[in-house]
C-alpha cells in the first residue's frame, strides 16, 4: 500500500495531527564522535555513514586516513535493496550533487520500507523534485507528508517559485549540480557524473572531495593525477587538503617537483621522505597510520 501511495497522487481521508512534527536531520558531528574505528575491520555501512559526516562537514579529503579505509566501498555501499543502504546512498549522491541517482535511491528506499514511507527520503523526493522544478509531484509528498502532521512550510512556499529553490542555501547549490547536456546518470561511472558536475557548477567543492577521494581509495594514481591537474588551483580545488597533497608527493616520482606545482608544503614532502626512508631502512611506518602513504603501502594489498 505505501508504494502506490508514493506512487498516485489520492485524497487523504483522515485529519492532521494537532501536534506538529519536526522534519528529520542529522547530527553530523556526533556521527563522528560516536564512530568507532578498527585498525583492523570495517563495517562499509557505517564506514559510509562517516565519510558522509565528514563531507558534510568539510572534512573529508582532510580527514580520510584518520580512520581506517578500504577502497571505496566505504564511499558508496553496494545496493542490497535495504531501506538502510537506500537511505544513505540517496544521502551520499545528493551530497555529491548527483540528483537524479539520489532521487532514484529515495525511491528505492520507500518502496523495500517496513513502514509506509521513511520520512526522511520522502522528504528528499520533495527536495529533488523542487529542484527539477516538478512542482506538482513535490506537492504531492508534501501533502503525504503534512497529513502525518509534518511541518512542510518552508518546501510548500517554494512551489512554483524557481527563485524561492535558487535562493535556498541547500536546493539552490543542488539545482545548479542537475547537468544542462542530456545524460543518463552514472552511464559513463560516477566518477565521469562527478567531473561533470563540477565543471558546470565549480563552486560545489564537496564533489571535488568526492572525486578525488574515489581516486585515492582505487588507488587510481592515473585518474588521480588527471584529476589534479583540471581542477587544482580553480574554484573547485583552490588549495589541497592533507590527502590530496600526501598523493602529490607520491606522484612526485613520477613527475619531478610535482608536489611544489600542487603548492604542497615542505613539511609534508619531508614527512613523505621520511616515510619513504623508514620503508626503505626497515624502521617502523607507525607513525605515518594516518597518511595516504601507509594505506596504499600497506593497507592496499592490491599492490
Amino acid at each position: 500500500m505505501h508504494f502506490f501511495r508514493l506512487c498516485i497522487p489520492i485524497l487523504f481521508l483522515f485529519a492532521c495531527s494537532c501536534s506538529t512534527r519536526q522534519l528529520p536531520s542529522t547530527d553530523w558531528e556526533k556521527v563522528i564522535a560516536t564512530y568507532e574505528n578498527d585498525e583492523f575491520k570495517v563495517n562499509y555501512l557505517e564506514l559510509a555513514k562517516l565519510n558522509l559526516a565528514l563531507a558534510q562537514t568539510g572534512r573529508l579529503a582532510e580527514d580520510l586516513f584518520k580512520y581506517t579505509q578500504a577502497t571505496s566501498l566505504g564511499l558508496i555501499p553496494e545496493w542490497n535493496r535495504t531501506e538502510e543502504v537506500g537511505r544513505i546512498s540517496s544521502d551520499i549522491f545528493f551530497a555529491m550533487g548527483n540528483i537524479a541517482y539520489s532521487q532514484r535511491m529515495a525511491f528505492e528506499a520507500n518502496v523495500v520500507a517496513e513502514e509506509e514511507y521513511v520520512p526522511e527520503m520522502l522528504i528528499r523526493l520533495v527536495q529533488t523534485n523542487l529542484i527539477y522544478g516538478a512542482w506538482k509531484v513535490a506537492e504531492k509528498y508534501i501533502d503525504i507528508l503534512e497529513s502525518d502532521g509534518y511541518d512542510c512550510s518552508r518546501y510548500r512556499n517554494m512551489l512554483g517559485n524557481d527563485a524561492a529553490v535558487e535562493a535556498d542555501p541547500v536546493l539552490g547549490p543542488k539545482r545548479r549540480c542537475v547537468l544542462e547536456e542530456d545524460r543518463i546518470a552514472l552511464s559513463e561511472g560516477i566518477e565521469e557524473d562527478l567531473k561533470y558536475i563540477l565543471r558546470q557548477n565549480p563552486t560545489h567543492t564537496i564533489t571535488a572531495e568526492y572525486l578525488g577521494v574515489m581516486y585515492l581509495l582505487d588507488c587510481n594514481m592515473e585518474a588521480f593525477k588527471a584529476f589534479l591537474d583540471e581542477f587544482y588551483g580553480t574554484v573547485s580545488l583552490p588549495a589541497l587538503p592533507r590527502s590530496f597533497a600526501e598523493a602529490a608527493c607520491m606522484l612526485s616520482e613520477l613527475e619531478r617537483n610535482y608536489w611544489k606545482k600542487m603548492g604542497v608544503s615542505k613539511k609534508i614532502y619531508e614527512q613523505y621522505r621520511d616515510f619513504k626512508t623508514r620503508l626503505e631502512t626497515g624502521l617502523s611506518e607507525d607513525k605515518y597510520k594516518d597518511t595516504f602513504w601507509y594505506y596504499i603501502m600497506r593497507v592496499n594489498t592490491s599492490l
